[in-house]
């Protein structure tokens, strides 16, 4: 089963903004409920949400104190419009990736943060419906705590900048985080992009030098998206699949190479929840692949045109 990491104030009640990405949690575990896949995906909550002056890893104390006391224009630079409900939020969302990351490597699994709103999240001010650098945050504190080194697998449709962005005002996140892969491309240049990448992973997973990996599977890579467009839907699953089955020889018995999936981008006004089932399909093939157990599943994926 895929340990999950949610709390319900991941979510706001309430975000004004083009991007649905700050309800998304609750909408997907949502559906995981309604669907009664709910013993699949067990909920751990017994974590704290992260205290203001955690976003210090990578941040500037004075975008920090902006964003907390709603003082724009840096309040509202992730895009959004600021409110109590949304800065608390962002606190459990970035430690659920941090708390979920850390179970992986110390528990040896699968775990699973529904979350998103980082990766272009910069050191002076959030962006692009992003509003701190969760990334950088989980695995600068991982490296500092544990010495663990780790891998982004960003799937997400557009460059995930946060971590490249980081690098000079958190000098420790280059050995923090060896890879950032981001594939380039459309159709199969891109698939080609993202495996010989990968490859170079699992070189570097045979000489223990990675202790986990994060997939960052936004569905905005989809072709059928209104901000992306790089993969069809099933190209978008035959990539999981192969990176999944190529994790398998390092999967143990009761033991899983450590590895944490995140939703990150996905932007469909006309079937939003054409989203959500690309997301739910990703994770249903992981439980297949990793711990073979096949769930039924009839997909309500849309195709645009």
């Amino acid at each position: 089963m895929i340990q999950t990491y949610y709390h319900k104030e991941m979510s706001p009640n309430e975000c004004i903004g083009y991007s649905m990405s700050p309800q998304k949690p609750k909408m997907f575990m949502d559906l995981i409920q309604e669907l009664g896949y709910a013993n699949y995906f067990p909920i751990k909550d017994d974590w704290s949400p992260f205290s203001i002056e955690e976003f210090l890893i990578a941040h500037h104390k004075s975008y920090v104190d902006a964003f907390f006391h709603g003082t724009q224009p840096l309040a509202s630079s992730n895009g959004f419009e600021w409110s109590i409900e949304l800065a608390s939020s962002v606190c459990y969302t970035n430690a659920s990736l941090y708390h979920a990351i850390r179970d992986s490597f110390l528990m040896d699994w699968v775990t699973f943060s529904p979350t998103s709103g980082f990766h272009h999240a910069k050191p002076k001010s959030g962006s692009a419906f992003c509003t701190f650098s969760g990334q950088v945050i989980a695995s600068v504190k991982l490296y500092r705590e544990l010495d663990l080194k780790g891998v982004y697998i960003d799937l997400d449709g557009h460059f995930g900048n946060s971590i490249e962005d980081s690098k000079s005002f958190v000098l420790d996140v280059i050995q923090a985080i060896p890879y950032n892969i981001n594939p380039g491309g459309r159709h199969d240049s891109y698939l080609r992009d993202a495996k010989q990448q990968f490859e170079s992973v699992m070189e570097d997973i045979d000489k223990n030098k990675i202790h986990y990996i994060v997939f960052c599977s936004g569905a905005d890579s989809l072709i059928d998206d209104d901000l992306g467009g790089s993969l069809s839907i099933e190209e978008w699953l035959h990539l999981k699949q192969w990176m999944y089955q190529k994790l398998v020889p390092y999967d143990k018995d009761l033991k899983k190479f450590p590895t944490t999936i995140s939703l990150f981008g996905g932007y469909r006004k006309d079937h939003y929840r054409s989203v959500l089932d690309a997301h739910l399909m990703d994770l249903l093939l992981c439980l297949k692949i990793r711990f073979g157990i096949d769930v039924p599943y009839v997909s309500e994926y849309r195709k645009k045109g």
